[in-house]
């Protein structure tokens, strides 16, 4: 059984979470940080794999099990014995970025994606979700030129208008723990907002 606060950090691109989760780490330096996928060697070896712009195309049911794959070994491998040893850990994406990106976006079932990945994390759900919600098309024209840039990235405004709406679903299915933010707002008011949904939740 977990002991430590497990916090989820979503959104599409362009929202601005790496930023906020600067702030964090400056704030609450002695909190865990990772990364899906990544954070691991073999998470990091999926990542470049699947994200990387190697000019090669990846099927989106290829991309589903190569996530769930980097999943199950940072969950099962780091994040859980933290979690039982009263740490609070913050990971930037989760499952909910395979729903809607291979789901909503791309067209695999979402049920199938539902059912791998109750395996691959261990049933494990967090104590806070939150959603930085942004115009796909705002969050491309941040995007651009970035050096983080990844082939998901570049794609059309229809794959983030879809991935959009699924993370609005997943709202709609997880309304306990989901909180969304208005990622328009300035960086300093989206801090603000995360940092009161800590206090809310009794995190930090």
């Amino acid at each position: 059984m977990k002991k430590g606060k497990f916090v989820v950090i979503e959104g599409g691109v362009g929202c601005g979470k790496s930023t906020q989760i600067e702030l964090l780490k400056k704030k609450f330096p002695k909190w865990e940080y990772y990364r899906e996928p990544g954070s691991t060697p073999f998470g990091e070896k999926i990542r470049d794999a699947v994200q990387g712009l190697h000019g090669y195309s990846v099927d989106c049911y290829a991309s589903m099990f190569a996530y769930c794959a980097a999943r199950a070994n940072l969950i099962r491998g780091v994040i859980l014995p933290l979690l039982k040893k009263g740490k609070t850990v913050i990971l930037d994406r989760y499952w909910y970025t395979t729903y809607t990106y291979q789901g909503s976006a791309e067209g695999v079932p979402k049920k199938i994606i539902i059912d791998i990945n109750k395996l691959a994390i261990d049933n494990l759900v967090p104590n806070l979700v939150i959603f930085y919600d942004l115009d796909p098309k705002i969050g491309m024209a941040r995007k651009k030129g970035h050096k983080d840039t990844d082939r998901y990235d570049i794609k059309e405004i229809k794959f983030h208008e879809k991935a959009r709406r699924g993370y609005k679903e997943l709202g709609r299915m997880l309304p306990r723990i989901w909180k969304q933010i208005d990622a328009s707002q300035s960086v300093d008011r989206v801090h603000s907002e995360t940092l009161n949904l800590f206090k809310k939740c009794k995190i930090g």
